[in-house]
């Protein structure tokens, strides 16, 4: 008897004990092997109502499910939130590069000029 057996239930012995020294030693040895399948006496399930097949846990998979698209659903959508944000910095900062280039190359460009014309030196006036 354990303490999760029902009140009433009495320990009673399925077959003689083992009385050699085998593991497991003692342990009650059913006479006639378990059947493979159910007996043909019991009713089916029932399909709808508080059984295994419905009810309850049917329901309980169903808020599961609901819950689980409703959360996939967030997540495609924070997603696309963040690619779309994602694709304005880039085009963005590629812009950004773009003023950058053109300025250093007019900043290039008239520094060449000034050179050529002798009006400028890189370290300072000429001797």
């Amino acid at each position: 008897m354990t303490a999760t057996d029902p009140p009433g239930a009495t320990a009673s012995q399925t077959a003689a004990p083992n009385t050699d020294s085998s593991p497991g030693g003692g342990l009650p040895v059913p006479t006639t092997p378990a059947p493979d399948t159910a007996p043909a006496d019991l009713p089916p399930p029932p399909a709808n109502g508080w059984g295994w097949a419905g009810g309850y846990g049917r329901r309980g998979s169903a808020l599961r499910q609901k819950l689980a698209s409703h959360l996939a659903a967030r997540r495609r959508k924070r997603r696309a939130w963040a690619r779309d944000i994602a694709r304005i910095v880039l085009v963005l900062s590629i812009m950004a590069l773009a003023v950058l280039a053109v300025e250093i190359g007019r900043k290039a460009v008239v520094v060449l000029n000034r050179a050529d014309l002798g009006a400028v030196h890189l370290f300072g006036e000429r001797g």
